[in-house]
């Protein structure tokens, strides 16, 4: 499964979703931004896969509004009883998570490889 959007790539490897963010959402509308986020959100929770990676190394800095979207798409497979990592986060991002809390909530990988190795292992 493949899903291809403006801002995000969505594909299934392996029993593991991998959502790869483009780039950030500020040179996008508002309301395609958050259109498209309902469109994951929606596929999220009909999905049988509980295991989510997002890969980060798309962009160097993601604002608030991805933030906010890549935790809403944790949030929503963890109220199905999943688990989701973050993965290839650049350096600038991680202190961003870090002063966010973001750290605390998922965990982060160096690549997109270790994260999905590691989503594969949960049970």
């Amino acid at each position: 499964m493949t899903i291809n959007t403006k801002l995000f790539d969505l594909t299934e490897e392996q029993g593991v979703v991998v959502i790869t963010p483009l780039g950030d959402s500020i040179s996008y509308r508002d309301v395609d931004v958050h259109r498209e986020g309902q469109e994951i959100t929606e596929y999220l929770k009909s999905s049988e896969t509980r295991k989510l990676v997002i890969d980060m190394s798309k962009a160097n800095y993601f604002g608030s509004l991805m933030i906010g979207l890549i935790n809403s798409f944790g949030q929503t497979v963890k109220k199905s009883g999943g688990q989701m990592c973050l993965g290839g986060a650049s350096t600038e991002m991680l202190s961003i998570m870090k002063v966010m809390k973001i750290d605390t909530l998922w965990p982060h990988f160096p690549t997109r490889a270790h994260a999905i190795k590691v989503a594969k292992a949960w049970s």
